[in-house]
């Protein structure tokens, strides 16, 4: 029997992309194919907690379930349960359970497992998660609060040498801004979600640059900057095209700043 090839970090990299892309099942492929040649402890457990990510996404509870069975049977299976509800409570908010999402976390609060130092990066996690679900609950000021608690842990580089986990508080500050700048935006203060969606396009790439874009015409439109917003919109339009910015809000944002300054432009005119 041929030795199964060892699992690299570019693999793993490989599938995180996909997965930050909203690709779970591509994702889940590729993490079920390493876990099958994964021997090593540590990297199982790794691989574990990056398919519950994939699969409670996709609903796959039979993945799901195997993958807590599997980390439950590890050393420390307290610590992999409250991890995993973490992983479930991110899910849960983005299938439109952000009650049950809270439930969960709330859970985990009680454990003060997130009081422990080695837990930093988890206790981010956990902020950001519970400052989304209350944003998705219309409990704004609550989620902001959250979300700042969340960025408040954020550590600079000489602290977090680990390019990994590095890159992991990268991604969710951007999430944390476009949480904040939704709750600014339900708050009717859309000078502040303007300011906090331009610093999410600071630190955005690809896709992610676009869906800031949209979030600053959106609030520009709110602003009654009309032409503002409609020189926004028609550069998005003109980018490679987004999942996650849908072609009919884009149009409506469009038809929206062009009607008004037509009318504008009208009334403008002498008689």
């Amino acid at each position: 029997m041929m030795p199964l090839e060892p699992v690299t970090e570019q693999e793993i990299d490989t599938a995180q992309k996909l997965r930050g892309q909203g690709e779970f099942a591509n994702a889940l492929a590729l993490f079920q194919d390493m876990l099958e040649r994964a021997q090593d402890g540590d990297m199982r457990m790794r691989l574990l907690f990056d398919i519950l990510y994939c699969s409670t996404q996709l609903r796959a509870d039979n993945v799901t379930n195997g993958a807590i069975r599997e980390l439950e049977s590890m050393p420390e299976p307290r610590f992999s349960r409250v991890l995993a509800n973490s992983i479930r409570a991110n899910a849960e908010i983005d299938l439109g359970r952000p009650q049950d999402a809270l439930a969960l976390l709330d859970m985990n609060l009680d454990t003060g497992f997130f009081e422990r130092e080695d837990f930093r990066l988890h206790k981010y996690q956990l902020c950001l998660f519970k400052g989304k679900a209350l944003e998705r609950l219309m409990r704004w000021d609550e989620s902001i609060e959250w979300l700042e608690r969340a960025h408040a842990i954020y550590p600079d580089e000489s602290s977090t040498p680990d390019e990994t986990t590095r890159r992991i508080f990268s991604w969710a500050e951007i999430e944390i801004l476009f949480n904040k700048a939704r709750c600014m935006y339900g708050l009717k203060r859309y000078d502040e979600a303007l300011e906090i969606s331009k610093q999410a396009y600071e630190l955005a790439t690809g896709d992610i640059k676009t869906v800031a874009m949209m979030y600053m015409a959106n609030a520009l439109v709110m602003q009654q900057k009309y032409a503002e917003a409609l020189k926004l919109y028609i550069e998005i339009q003109g980018r490679s095209p987004c999942r996650s910015v849908q072609v009919d809000q884009l149009q409506e944002g469009i038809s929206r700043c062009m009607d008004y300054l037509g009318k504008s432009n009208s009334r403008s005119k002498p008689s």
